[in-house]
């Protein structure tokens, strides 16, 4: 607990859901009910496309796996979305412009990659502070590391396979998302839960 309490005091200098710097002191560990709301809505979204992502490349190989990830990811996470619940992933560099991190999200994402780097990779973070109008909401991400599966799409991309390639370049022609190596920080899961009192 005291972790978070650390974290999030160091990402009152960043910004919030509007782009602006909350007030020093605003940013606060969430209550045990919001949190364990923001851990479901991760574990949920982690497990749905993990399952996914895992019985394609089984069936079909990486080619499989960038197919279903262009055509199905997306609407898959916005699936786990609920009343007063957003949830995505974010990347460290993203290959869909969409899973690009917002700038509480890109300071977390500094802050895990920091961590990393020093050998003491942190585990999920969590806060409340200030949105736009004043209103709270909880901030909660964890983490996602890049596994041996992940590299056939992800790491570095002389490993690939031509398919892989031309598919990654029809699909994604500004990806950013090669070159990572087993242990990296990919990105994190994302959630967000607004009118926490």
């Amino acid at each position: 607990m005291r972790r978070r309490t650390i974290i999030a005091a160091a990402l009152v200098v960043t910004a919030c859901s509007s782009d602006r710097p909350p007030s020093a002191g605003r940013a606060s560990t969430p209550d045990a009910l919001p949190l364990a709301r923001a851990r479901t809505a991760a574990d949920d979204l982690g497990r749905d496309l993990m399952g996914l992502l895992t019985s394609e490349l089984q069936r079909g190989g990486p080619e499989a796996a960038i197919a279903v990830c262009a055509d199905s990811a997306q609407h898959r996470t916005a699936r786990h979305n609920a009343e007063g619940t957003m949830v995505r992933r974010v990347g460290t560099r993203t290959r869909n412009p969409a899973n690009r991190p917002d700038s509480v999200e890109a300071a977390v994402l500094r802050s895990f990659a920091a961590a990393l780097a020093a050998g003491r990779m942190s585990g999920d973070t969590a806060f409340t502070a200030e949105a736009a109008g004043g209103a709270r909401e909880v901030r909660f991400l964890r983490p996602i590391r890049v596994a041996q599966p992940c590299l056939a799409c992800h790491g570095p991309p002389e490993s690939f396979s031509p398919a892989v390639r031309e598919l990654l370049s029809e699909r994604y022609p500004q990806d950013e998302a090669v070159g990572y190596r087993i242990g990296d920080l990919r990105g994190a899961i994302s959630v967000r839960l607004g009118d926490t009192p």
